[in-house]
């Protein structure tokens, strides 16, 4: 009797994802088609329209599946052994800087989704959903600075989050269209400190707001 190969779903719609997070970090956003998607993974592309009905289901498969795989990295960095709360913020916040081909991908695709969630509700519930997923770590961050005493406890969390992840998002999004932003977050420990200028200036702020 042959056995019928148990075929995982999930992990074909992540598979097929992934190269288009691939190409979208190689090539772009235009270089996303069903035959492109087809041969960098590897299926035919039967099997993709079998799994993404169009192009934009293709588009929006990478998006989702950055933001598991953006998921995934905060929870490691919180959970880092060794790691003061400066440096899980630093980290977290780090994390969204395109620096490298996964979080180039992940930041061109995202660009890609607010542009179209302006006018598309889909679209805008998507990022809406990420945003918030993104703040709440952030703000466990921030409070755990707080607890040590690194940032004031005075301040308000929810305002020192929301100025963070608004500075820190327009920087990568900058950095994607802008050569000189892109060349001055690339430099030794640039971005770093561009973190770290992020995290006083937003906690001056709040302060400010405060008063």
């Amino acid at each position: 009797m042959i056995v019928p190969k148990i075929v995982d779903h999930d992990e074909r719609r992540q598979t097929l994802a992934d190269a288009v997070l691939a190409l979208i970090a190689r090539e772009g956003i235009s270089a996303v088609t069903t035959r492109a998607v087809a041969e960098e993974s590897g299926w035919s592309t039967g099997v993709l329209n079998h799994y993404f009905g169009s192009r934009h289901e293709l588009l929006l498969g990478a998006l989702r599946r950055a933001g598991d795989i953006q998921g995934e990295l905060y929870r490691a960095i919180l959970e880092e052994d060794g790691a003061g709360p400066i440096e899980k913020l630093r980290n977290i916040t780090a994390s969204i800087l395109p620096l490298d081909e996964r979080r180039l991908a992940m930041t061109r695709v995202f660009l890609f989704f607010y542009a179209e969630g302006a006018a598309e509700d889909t679209a805008r519930g998507e990022i809406a959903g990420f945003l918030a997923r993104w703040r709440g770590v952030v703000r466990e961050a921030v409070v755990a600075a707080q607890r040590e005493g690194i940032v004031s406890a005075d301040l308000d969390a929810d305002a020192v989050t929301i100025a963070l992840v608004a500075l820190t998002d327009g920087l990568a999004l900058q950095a994607i269209l802008d050569p000189v932003v892109m060349e001055a977050i690339s430099t030794g420990d640039a971005a770093a400190r561009c973190v770290d200028a992020a995290v006083r200036r937003t906690t001056e702020e709040a302060g400010a707001v405060g008063t």
